[in-house]
């Protein structure tokens, strides 16, 4: 790796992307990416009693649709850089618990993926790493009480108010170039 400046860095030998993988809200889905998505639910909660468990869900889903579609076991996986907007990325770090994979909780709100895929980046461009996941999520409503005004309260929204997107995205970063989907 060569440094070019204060922000720039040149790999030695690029850094691909194996697979990614996303899932999206009820809201999402209505949208004109829709067809983008690998899944959109029809509930708030997929299932789970809380926002915040649906949120644990979905990025655990995604994650687990990253490494599926890569053909990789987990043990090929090296480290997980994701995060999410609640406290201590606990979305995040509860839903990939499970998954055995060396974890590091980033916070960057909407730049959280970007974060963690130029983490990820570094750490392979470096050789310390030849398979990381990269994630992150966010669920509308588990943001909005944190943030903003809970939903229980029934405070009406103005019209310029911003909307927190309730989806997850992961993707697999690789120093294996031949399997790559994007170089």
């Amino acid at each position: 790796m060569q440094k070019l400046g204060k922000q720039t860095i040149k790999f030695d030998n690029p850094i691909s992307i194996l697979e990614t993988s996303s899932i999206v809200g009820p809201k999402e889905s209505e949208g004109p990416l829709a067809n983008f998505f690998d899944k959109c639910l029809d509930d708030e909660f997929w299932g789970e009693k809380t926002w915040e468990k649906a949120e644990s869900k979905i990025i655990k889903e995604t994650v687990n649709s990253s490494i599926i579609k890569s053909k990789l076991s987990v043990d090929q996986i090296d480290y997980c850089f994701a995060g999410d907007l609640l406290n201590q990325c606990i979305s995040s770090s509860f839903g990939l618990r499970d998954l055995g994979i060396p974890f590091f909780g980033i916070f960057g709100a909407c730049s959280t993926f970007v974060e963690a895929l130029s983490l990820a980046s570094v750490f392979i461009g470096s050789g310390s790493a030849s398979n990381i996941i990269a994630a992150t999520s966010s669920h509308f409503c588990s943001a909005e009480k944190q943030f903003r005004f809970p939903l229980e309260l029934g405070n009406q929204r103005p019209p310029s108010s911003q909307w927190t997107v309730t989806g997850a995205g992961s993707a697999i970063v690789s120093k294996n170039r031949k399997r790559a989907i994007y170089n």
